[in-house]
């Protein structure tokens, strides 16, 4: 399960990226683009914390549980900014992707160890 999650993971950070760089390219996905990458990271946390609760000992794995947590914090209030049509704060960006890597790191040296 956990090589699953790392995929999915995977996956959601690749969609970030692209949604970064369109942004930066002034060209922005709709709105229900970037909730779709939401909907997908917050399926892939809540799946994650179940593994967690199941299999405790991992401490990397929790570790990344915790930081995902944080990256989704912010990432919610990028979407915020998205919905009202703001510019998105490049420190906001630039933490939600360091959260989310670092997390990506802890998980896949978590799913070595296991």
């Amino acid at each position: 399960m956990l090589f699953g999650l790392l995929i999915l993971f995977l996956l959601v950070a690749a969609a970030g990226f692209t949604l970064a760089v369109l942004e930066a390219r002034r060209r922005a996905p709709p709105l229900p683009v970037s909730a779709l990458h939401g909907a997908a990271a917050l399926a892939a946390i809540v799946l994650l914390v179940l593994r967690d609760v199941v299999h405790p000992g991992n401490y990397l794995v929790n570790a990344a549980t915790v930081v995902f947590m944080l990256a989704a914090a912010g990432g919610l209030l990028l979407f915020a900014f998205r919905a009202t049509r703001q510019t998105l704060p490049a420190p906001v960006v630039v933490l939600h992707a360091g959260f989310a890597l670092t997390a990506l790191v802890l998980l896949t040296a978590g799913w070595l160890r296991a």
